[in-house]
């Protein structure tokens, strides 16, 4: 990994899943930071620049969908996926939201779709000045 690796955040309460996801794309070349909460997030991305962000949609303080409309009003450069374990969700909870992702899909899936939302040709490899 080099400094110009992709950076993720991925944000979700389950400290297992974190780990493993975490590392499982620390091992792919991608940089990752994650988060337990929504707030922490927020806080990361006040202070960081993220390529993607990967979001759990049940977090103990906002659902996945209300943090993706937050991301949108601080980084709007940002790619946001959507996990849940729900496999249909209402059109207005995926409103700013690029890909939902089905919680237990194969990690190759996910990787597929963060190298595929990194090649997006609105995709800014810096944050705006």
């Amino acid at each position: 990994m080099t400094d110009d690796s992709p950076r993720i955040l991925y944000v979700d309460t389950e400290a297992d899943q974190r780990i493993l996801l975490a590392a499982m794309l620390e091992y792919r070349g991608f940089h990752v930071s994650t988060a337990k909460r929504a707030l922490d997030a927020l806080q990361l991305i006040a202070m960081e620049h993220f390529h993607i962000v990967v979001v759990d949609y049940e977090l103990p303080d906002m659902t996945g969908a209300q943090l993706a409309q937050e991301i949108r009003a601080v980084e709007p450069q940002a790619r946001v996926i959507l996990f849940s374990g729900r496999p249909h969700l209402p059109a207005g909870e995926l409103a700013f939201v690029d890909v939902h992702i089905v919680k237990g899909s194969l990690l190759d899936t996910i990787i597929e779709t963060i190298r595929g939302l990194l090649q997006s040709p609105n995709l800014s490899p810096y944050p705006a000045a």
